[in-house]
């Protein structure tokens, strides 16, 4: 290891860190996000072999949603606050490397299961501990430390996006096998546990612990500041994207179009690409994001109910996704950074894990949603519905006093 990167720095709070790449932990973070949205445009497959119905794939999702809810609650408990970042970010590498074993060589309904179990665990695991633990390592090392500052906010969204990509381009163009990607997902994920578990034992300050009792009188110091509207936040962000998920299927195939795994893939993957630039590139943007999330769904709900099942319909459907993405990754990019501006430094990390907490429940609700009244209403009818409730929800975030939407972001506010 170089000079450079065995040195420590001091944080933007104070607290030394030791210095080491964070590329090893973003590789956790994407290679984590991405195993669990691979199945996305492979559903159907899968509901063939499993002999399973509509409800039955809702309820496969809703398996993987417990394991990130779960894994985000063990970040959270108090019994583990003092296990170091880099472990919890190596458990869940490890974690993902089994999921995608699991669900490359394991055939049958059971093993599918505790496969998106294990991958859901290893996501929450991930998703509570990398955004701070990579811009403390940029700093730490003192290379791109503006690079990693502006990228680890989209980590997520650009992970969540590369697997119904992959899957899309590689598994239904017929280039690889569909366990050749669980695999080479499981390989990506070992080689980053690998280049981390050196230093998972080493004695590490109290400080990198990231969340539980603080180790000094420091207790109780987190800002009396409202934090609802930051999980709000993040939870219709998260919703955003998942509503897209949910209905890419249904969209693509209305009328008698049966779209490719590789068409469904590509569109599904839209809106966490179009999150994760709204994230990095675009979070200066905060008063809009509302606004675009809205008028994205405001085209798709055009298109449906004008031209569905037709290729003007399916490109509209795609820009509406782009655009509704970019701006719900502006406001999960906004509230994850208020969430930790308004932390004390020793409770960043519990700060995170609720914010993912609320950011994953709120994937999960228009799933199950989508899935339950397609069945029931039309579909345009869902999809104004959904669009309701975000701009209602846009509008309460917006107006508040001192919104977190329109507060100028720092950069700073990622670092623990």
């Amino acid at each position: 290891m170089t000079t450079t990167e065995e040195q420590t720095a001091r944080s933007a709070t104070g607290r030394t860190v030791r210095g080491s790449s964070p590329v090893p932990a973003a590789m956790v973070t994407v290679g984590t996000m991405a195993l669990a949205t691979v199945p996305t445009p492979l559903y159907p497959s899968y509901a063939r072999t499993f002999s399973i119905d509509e409800t039955g794939t809702t309820v496969l999702f809703a398996v993987f949603a417990l394991g990130a809810v779960t894994g985000l609650s063990v970040v959270r408990a108090r019994r583990w606050a003092h296990w170091p970042v880099r472990g919890r970010i190596v458990a869940a590498a490890l974690l993902g490397a089994a999921a995608a074993i699991m669900l490359a060589v394991i055939p049958g309904l059971p093993a599918f299961v505790i496969g998106r179990l294990l991958s859901g665990l290893g996501v929450g695991i991930a998703a509570a501990s990398s955004v701070t633990f990579v811009t403390d390592r940029a700093r730490g090392s003192g290379r791109h430390v503006r690079f990693w500052e502006t990228v680890a906010p989209g980590l997520a969204m650009a992970g969540l996006a590369l697997g119904p990509s992959a899957a899309g381009l590689l598994v239904g163009t017929g280039a690889l096998p569909r366990w050749a990607l669980y695999v080479a997902a499981a390989t990506v994920l070992t080689t980053s546990a690998a280049l981390l578990a050196p230093r998972a034992s080493r004695p590490v300050v109290p400080e990198a612990t990231h969340g539980g009792p603080p180790p000094t009188s420091a207790a109780g110091t987190l800002k009396r500041t409202a934090r609802w509207p930051d999980r709000l936040g993040a939870c219709a962000a998260f919703a955003v994207t998942g509503c897209f998920g949910a209905l890419t299927p249904h969209l693509l195939a209305a009328g008698d179009r049966r779209p490719s795994v590789t068409e469904v893939g590509v569109v599904a993957a839209l809106p966490f690409l179009a999150g994760a630039v709204g994230a990095t590139v675009l979070s200066g943007f905060g008063r809009w994001a509302f606004p675009l999330v809205v008028t994205g769904f405001v085209l798709v709900a055009v298109s449906t109910a004008t031209a569905p099942g037709t290729a003007v319909g399916t490109a509209a459907f795609a820009v509406g996704a782009v655009i509704a993405g970019a701006g719900a990754g502006i406001v999960f990019s906004r509230s994850l950074s208020s969430a930790l501006r308004n932390a004390s430094p020793d409770r960043r990390g519990a700060a995170a894990s609720d914010t993912f907490t609320c950011a994953y429940l709120g994937l999960a609700v228009p799933v199950v949603a989508v899935g339950s009244l397609l069945g029931l209403v039309p579909q345009t009818v869902v999809i104004v519905a959904f669009t309701i409730v975000l701009a209602g929800v846009g509008t309460v975030l917006l107006l508040r006093p001192g919104s977190h939407l329109r507060v100028a972001r720092r950069q700073s506010d990622l670092s623990s």
